[in-house]
């Protein structure tokens, strides 16, 4: 007898049978419809239960537990970065442009007029371009620098007595005793693949030297005997009879600022070396002058405030300070590094039209 079967549900043919369909633990565990349906089974649901139960405790336990030792991390880096310039640095975007003028006023706003705290010192941008253009070049010609005693030392530097602090107080020093005692050093410290012996020029069944005082031999690059990229660093010892030496990396310069000038090689290190300390130079005059305010380029609207605790600039940041919207807009300064100069100097009006242009694009590519 079909219809014998308890708990099966019936569907019918075009015969008029009644054909029991029998289901699976497993459809009734998948299948809530089922256990609904049939009240026999409805003990089925308490897996379910069981298990929304579980996860949601396991959930819970797992993300009240990172967030504990995310809260800790946190705590704990804020209480070793407080006394930091960037942790008490407050970046201002959108300064009014009366009190952009003058950084007195600004600093008095921020200071005696909100009174929230200690100010250091107040820094509003300039509109000065040369600034981030000299830095650049002079970070340039120091990269070269390096790139040119790298050549002869090796990246790293094998050698055990090996010095980066002197050579680098070395490097920048213009005196003749540094440069002889470089010369000295770069012949102690230099790659072996760098090292050429060779034999003094009164005497040529001398045994080889490669110990002694080192002077540059001016007509290597002259003469072209040499290779293309390389001149040749000579050291003579006090006994005055053998020599040693040193492949120097060189560099094609012209000889002046004409097209039709001619090209000669000079001493890489040497030359770069002058660029290097010429650009320093025209940059530590030219940001003298921006902090002095006699660049005469004006201010942008970004200003820097750095308060005396890392507790008043937090505390700033979530304070609307400027009775007008769009104004003042505080937030915690970023690294250095992490802030691209260049945008600092897009005055008000530009952002606010490239704003509504990027948004009316974007409604445009929406809609159509």
């Amino acid at each position: 007898n079909l219809d014998a079967v308890a708990g099966a549900p019936e569907t019918g043919d075009n015969d008029g049978l009644a054909i029991p369909v029998s289901y699976s633990v497993t459809d009734y565990l998948f299948n809530l419809t089922l256990n609904i349906s049939d009240p026999k089974q409805q003990w089925y649901l308490v897996p379910h239960i069981v298990f929304v139960y579980v996860f949601s405790g396991l959930a819970y336990y797992h993300i009240s537990k990172f967030s504990s030792r995310w809260a800790s991390l946190r705590w704990h880096f804020l209480m070793q970065s407080r006394h930091a310039l960037v942790s008490r640095t407050v970046m201002l975007t959108g300064v009014p442009r009366h009190l952009a003028k003058s950084p007195r006023e600004l600093e008095w706003f921020w200071s005696a007029g909100l009174q929230l705290g200690k100010i250091e010192r107040v820094r509003v941008c300039s509109f000065n371009t040369r600034l981030t253009s000299s830095a650049k070049e002079r970070a340039k010609y120091l990269v070269r620098l390096e790139h040119a005693y790298k050549q002869v030392l090796g990246n790293p530097c094998e050698h055990e007595e090996y010095d980066p602090e002197l050579l680098g107080r070395l490097a920048v020093d213009v005196s003749d005793s540094a440069r002889n005692e470089e010369i000295r050093l770069l012949e102690k410290w230099a790659k072996p693949s760098r090292r050429r012996k060779v034999k003094a020029r009164g005497n040529q069944n001398a045994p080889e030297q490669t110990d002694g005082a080192s002077l540059i031999e001016d007509e290597a690059c002259s003469t072209g005997s040499e290779k293309p990229e390389d001149t040749v660093l000579h050291s003579v010892n006090h006994t005055g009879s053998e020599p040693s030496s040193i492949r120097r990396p060189t560099v094609w310069v012209k000889a002046g600022s004409g097209l039709l000038q001619p090209w000669h090689r000079v001493d890489a290190i040497d030359h770069w070396r002058t660029k290097y300390l010429a650009a320093d130079r025209d940059f530590r005059q030219l940001r003298s002058s921006v902090l002095r305010g006699e660049d005469g380029f004006g201010r942008s609207t970004t200003a820097f405030v750095t308060f005396e605790d890392a507790a008043t600039a937090h505390m700033v940041t979530q304070l609307s300070c400027y009775p007008n919207p769009g104004y003042m807009k505080a937030r915690l300064a970023p690294e250095p590094r992490a802030v691209y100069w260049p945008n600092i100097w897009i005055p008000n009006h530009r952002k606010w039209v490239g704003f509504a242009a990027k948004w009316t694009c974007i409604f445009v590519i929406w809609a159509f």
